[in-house]
């Protein structure tokens, strides 16, 4: 490794870990071993070659002094250099060549990712493909998998269902469960720089080796966690799949770093809150999901007792207008309702920092949501205007700030949504900073459909839910 190279990501969260090991901070686990460090190390080198021809690239939204760009409309649905993903390919190769170069695990090739059978559909069509199976017994399988062929251009408009996007797949298993798909998006509106994507990909292969990660899924929902984090969250579109899945070490005496606890455990009612969709809306939902929003609006017109209508307008006042929900529906989920939860650690985050960018939007921004706010920064009272896609297909999801909540180690807000918003609901943001200055970031909702066209889509509405969590979890790191 280059001694003049900025420090990996690996090497500032050891830096980090260490430094609230001195202070005494059990939350965030203990610092890295020697040997999970001399696996990054090896991986590092071994990348150096395999990714010789794939340069990485900054953050385009992060300024030359640290401030945060704009995103452009048109970034939401393009990527002008689609081939820069190949770096994730690059990573991944250099991960099944150092595993099996320390005789952890014997590599399979699948030429063809169709033919693999997969525990639940990855969502995401798979072409090669890189098996390792550890000899160590008990270590489960893991699986690389790559959605475009290497000589693949890539596609610049990522609007068409046809759009081929460099990705890569960790799956866990056998058969396997798509564990993290890297990037999850693509466009230009979500990038933040191929650091966060390779440590993206990273975490989650690590995960698997060192034997801490492990996830539950069933008709009730999917649970993950790991030493990096935990998420939980209600409804599956595949009830028949239960599984639990739990990886142990590759390595003989491998001592696997600890898992972040879930901080909510499930409650039983959950199971209650989200019946799965009968098979003539899941029917329904390919076609309507795909209709253009003008067309939505007028159909949804004709329907007797509407809840709302889809929006693409610019900010507009909606003060005497109640949020279509009760405003104890985040403590009190009434019935129908799906309730989810998320939290990560903001390694080496600054509270006030993250306070200061949280009540600016710019976690919205971040994770790739168009923003029209009354204020700037937010206060109880605030509504806004969130946009999600682009051109005909835009969503404009009106919603009021109902609480801010503002105090030394707690940093948050809440709000609900309101007429013209394709659900019903509220979702919280807050930020916790423990003692010894851990900063957490956690998300909380609970949300059901409000129109018809978003009770046929709601398979497609909880993958965009999944996606849009997910970019808020890495938007303030």
């Amino acid at each position: 490794m280059d001694e003049h190279a900025p420090p990996t990501w690996w090497q500032e969260h050891h830096a980090f870990l260490l430094e609230c090991a001195e202070e005494g901070e059990v939350d965030a686990g203990p610092p890295f071993s020697a040997q999970l460090l001399d696996l990054l190390t090896d991986v590092e080198r071994t990348f150096a070659v395999t990714g010789a021809d794939t340069p990485p690239w900054p953050d385009p939204h992060l300024g030359p002094d640290g401030q945060d760009l704009p995103v452009r409309e048109e970034e939401y649905s393009r990527c002008l250099d689609p081939a820069k993903h190949r770096i994730l390919a690059a990573r991944a190769e250099a991960w099944a060549q150092v595993l099996v170069a320390k005789g952890w695990a014997e590599r399979e090739e699948i030429a063809d990712g169709a033919a693999l059978t997969w525990l639940t559909d990855p969502l995401v069509t798979t072409h090669r493909a890189t098996v390792l199976r550890p000899h160590r017994p008990g270590a489960q399988p893991l699986l690389l998998a790559r959605t475009a062929p290497e000589e693949a251009p890539g596609s610049v408009d990522l609007t068409s269902g046809d759009a081929v996007l460099h990705s890569v797949v960790v799956g866990l298993g056998d058969p396997p469960l798509a564990v993290e798909t890297v990037p999850d998006c693509g466009c230009e509106a979500c990038d933040t720089g191929s650091r966060d994507l390779l440590q993206q990909l990273d975490q989650a292969i690590l995960s698997i080796v060192d034997g801490s990660y492990e996830v539950e899924i069933s008709p009730r929902g999917r649970s993950d966690r790991s030493s990096f984090g935990a998420s939980a969250g209600a409804g599956v579109d595949q009830p028949e799949a239960n599984a639990v899945l739990s990886a142990d070490p590759w390595a003989e005496g491998w001592l696997p770093r600890p898992m972040d606890p879930m901080l909510d455990p499930e409650d039983a009612a959950w199971a209650e809150e989200m019946l799965r969709e009968p098979w003539p809306s899941r029917l329904l939902d390919a076609v309507i999901w795909a209709l253009p929003i003008p067309l939505a609006r007028r159909l949804d017109a004709l329907r007797p007792g509407r809840a709302g209508t889809v929006t693409s307008r610019a900010y507009i006042a909606l003060a005497e207008e109640p949020v279509t929900v009760p405003l104890d529906a985040l403590e009190n989920p009434p019935p129908g309702f799906r309730r989810l939860h998320r939290s990560t650690v903001l390694v080496g985050a600054d509270l006030e920092d993250a306070r200061a960018r949280l009540f600016r939007w710019d976690l919205h921004r971040r994770a790739g949501l168009g923003v029209s706010a009354s204020h700037t920064p937010l206060r109880e009272g605030t509504e806004v205007h969130l946009r999600i896609g682009a051109g005909p297909l835009q969503v404009t999801a009106p919603c009021r700030v109902l609480r801010v909540i503002d105090e030394p180690d707690r940093a948050g807000f809440a709000y609900g949504t309101l007429p013209g918003h394709p659900e019903a609901g509220i979702e919280q943001f807050l930020l916790t900073r423990s003692r010894t200055g851990l900063v957490r970031l956690h998300l909380d909702a609970v949300s059901r459909p409000a129109t018809w066209y978003a009770r046929l889509g709601a398979p497609a509405a909880r993958l965009v839910q999944s996606l849009v969590t997910r970019r808020y979890l890495r938007a303030l790191i």
